[in-house]
């Protein structure tokens, strides 16, 4: 499917949670003024799906209005929220407008569940997820990977077994997206413990959150349940992401660009034109930064760049305490098999 099809739409930047690991973009804006017109706009014009994000949607009572609009052209909706809000009424009504709502599930440990969204929100959670399989609604799960609750991703996917769920995407948790870490000293150390130790020249890495991440992602992937995907800070073969703000404000997001190239704005540009810039912006590729290539190339593990032939060099090999070797050699082997098969993949979409 065509990228531009496929629509992410910032809703709101308004929320209701405060959670650790929040990335969402720094603007400000009422959904109220411009998202009927917006949905209108988005209607009838080859869009097939609209994935609606935040900040919380739910906080807009524009939310259903927008939604009716796009179920009436016949374009596939999805709603991320964090659930809070889903009171009996809004549910029933978005069960008639929806084709999907994604929930977030970061442990199912209280506590952490709590710590790491900023509200005590895993009672809750629970209870719409029992309440969502009893709909038709596709259900997504969602689910960010920090060095906090890493380990509580198997309890996790025990726990959604039990019941019906569509997808499960597990995120590692990437710091560079987090805008207010440099707000104090108390919340660099709380984003700094999400992230977890570094790689250090004794370890080769191997006790990075990136590892843990991997090692996860293999012993899950065992089941071959499909419903399950991991998504690597550094996986290079994400999809571009035409992406929508209330404002009515069009981006690009590629890989190795330079953050979101500003494609034009919806409300004044009309949907075909701001459609062929984007079409034609993403002809360009992606806009390589070799600066950022080549700190992101040095900042990696030291098994990711034995991956990587010729990307490290012996004295480096020399520092690692042997006792790591085994679990080195075993994370660079996972590491290179998972870019040959992510690149297997990219293939067979390619022809799609």
């Amino acid at each position: 499917m065509e990228f531009w099809r496929k629509v992410h739409w910032y809703f709101t930047s308004g929320c209701n949670e405060k959670c650790k690991f929040c990335f969402k973009p720094n603007s400000d804006f009422n959904p109220s003024e411009n998202a009927t017109t917006l949905a209108e706009l988005l209607s009838n014009r080859g869009v097939k799906e609209v994935v609606f994000t935040g900040g919380e949607p739910l906080l807009s009572s524009k939310l259903e209005a927008s939604l009716e609009i796009l179920a009436n052209a016949g374009v596939d909706t999805s709603i991320h929220t964090n659930a809070t809000l889903l009171n009996p009424r809004r549910m029933k009504s978005l069960v008639s407008l929806a084709n999907e709502i994604a929930i977030p599930l970061d442990s199912i440990d209280r506590a952490t569940q709590g710590y790491l969204r900023g509200t005590d929100c895993l009672p809750q959670i629970k209870k719409i997820l029992r309440q969502l399989q009893e709909t038709n609604l596709r259900i997504g799960i969602h689910t960010v990977a920090t060095a906090v609750n890493i380990n509580h991703i198997f309890p996790i996917y025990d726990f959604l077994c039990k019941g019906r769920f569509d997808y499960w995407r597990i995120y590692e948790f990437n710091q560079n997206l987090v805008g207010d870490k440099t707000e104090s000293v108390a919340r660099f150390q709380e984003v700094k413990k999400l992230s977890g130790k570094g790689a250090t020249a004794s370890d080769g890495g191997v006790n990075c959150l990136f590892a843990d991440f991997l090692l996860s992602e293999e012993c899950i992937l065992k089941h071959k349940d499909k419903r399950v995907q991991f998504v690597g800070v550094n996986d290079y073969d994400r999809a571009p992401y035409f992406f929508l703000d209330s404002n009515g404000n069009v981006y690009l997001a590629t890989w190795f660009s330079q953050g979101r190239r500003h494609i034009g704005n919806l409300l004044t540009g009309g949907f075909e034109e701001i459609r062929n810039r984007a079409i034609k912006e993403y002809s360009k590729g992606p806009l390589y930064d070799e600066d950022a290539f080549i700190e992101t190339e040095q900042n990696q593990p030291l098994w990711v760049r034995a991956a990587w032939k010729g990307n490290l060099f012996s004295e480096e090999l020399g520092d690692i305490d042997p006792k790591y070797y085994n679990r080195f050699r075993h994370l660079s082997e996972l590491y290179s098999n998972r870019i040959k098969n992510k690149e297997k993949l990219q293939k067979m979409l390619s022809y799609l």
